[in-house]
């Protein structure tokens, strides 16, 4: 078997910014169809949300960028805009974190990353809210509070940020004393950027600890067992079985990360030289392994020939060597551990 250095689908596109904005604007969060004759491929909705100067400037490093595909929104946000007589404010210094979300994947690679460059001494963090899905917590002051999960919270204090303070924008501006803004070092599906891996590594070194086993396998059976889970595409239970007996049969430790703290979880990756598991979000945390490390990919129904783009992304980025098995291909499978 041979494992080759992975390969991101592009480069990064923009240069790294980070700003700080007095009596800076975060524009209302608003989306809606876009009625065109595009090709069946391309996007069909759009978005605003970003951060502006006190003069009405947008902030380029706001600005969310999107891969250009049909399940992708495209962001419309003006140049300038005129400023609300009444936005409801935010004292003191706060930290855009980008979108909010639940996902665990997206979290660790859409929103975690936004908090590149030196920890700051801020009040909280502000987000816009998610673009799918309802948005969180109650009102307080005019804005939503975010209840931050557990995980995120332990995240967030791996990168630095501890008990912070969750703001989420939604329907109304909010204005905010002194806002820093990073520009976004990841665009989903197509690159992360060195910032982005700055800020896995952080919440690696954070850690510290290393898990005893140097082949582990991220087993999703109990995931998909339990009812919870809202993926689309239908769980294959009895290959999460097959997987989790072939795997500890080569000697993988057989991880089911749910069972795990985040801390437990990171210790582990960090811990493997040879980490495996199903495409999708539990594999996306070979984002905090060491460099160098072999990752193996098992496609699914949702890619089941080939590597999904997002874990490619992060695998590039990070420098590790990678394999990939198609769904349900037990010949291929059975060579990989055979050569490990």
């Amino acid at each position: 078997m041979v494992w080759n250095p992975a390969l991101s689908p592009a480069k990064p596109a923009h240069r790294a910014e980070l700003v700080t904005v007095d009596d800076a604007l975060l524009s209302r969060f608003h989306r809606g169809p876009l009625h065109t004759l595009a090709a069946p491929a391309a996007p069909r909705s759009w978005m605003t949300g970003a951060a502006y100067t006190a003069d009405g400037e947008l902030v380029e490093a706001s600005r969310r960028w999107w891969s250009g595909d049909r399940s992708a929104p495209v962001s419309v946000d003006p140049e300038h805009v005129g400023m609300p007589p009444a936005a409801p404010r935010l004292e003191g210094s706060w930290r855009y974190a980008g979108h909010w979300t639940t996902h665990f994947g997206h979290f660790l690679i859409e929103v975690l990353t936004n908090l590149w460059g030196p920890v700051s001494e801020v009040d909280g963090l502000v987000f816009h809210r998610t673009y799918r899905g309802g948005a969180p917590g109650r009102r307080r002051d005019g804005v939503r509070s975010a209840e931050l999960l557990p995980w995120q919270r332990d995240l967030l204090a791996l990168a630095g940020y501890v008990g912070p303070e969750a703001r989420v924008v939604r329907h109304r501006p909010l204005r905010v004393d002194h806002l820093v803004v990073a520009s976004r070092p990841v665009l989903l599906k197509s690159w992360a950027a060195e910032e982005a891996v700055e800020v896995w590594r952080r919440v690696s070194d954070a850690v510290g600890d290393r898990g005893p086993d140097e082949r582990v396998f991220l087993s999703r059976t109990l995931f998909n067992q339990d009812g919870t889970s809202s993926r689309r595409d239908a769980a294959d239970v009895a290959w999460d079985t097959r997987l989790d007996e072939l795997f500890a049969r080569a000697g993988f430790a057989v991880v089911h990360p749910e069972r795990l703290s985040v801390a437990e979880q990171v210790a582990t990756i960090r811990g493997a030289a040879v980490l495996a598991g199903s495409a999708g979000s539990a594999l996306h945390l070979s984002a905090v392994a060491s460099p160098g490390t072999r990752v193996l990919e098992i496609g699914d129904t949702r890619s089941p020939s080939e590597p999904m783009p997002t874990q490619r992304l992060i695998d590039a980025a990070c420098g590790h060597l990678t394999a990939f098995v198609g769904y349900r291909d037990d010949k291929a499978l059975g060579r990989v551990l055979r050569s490990l």
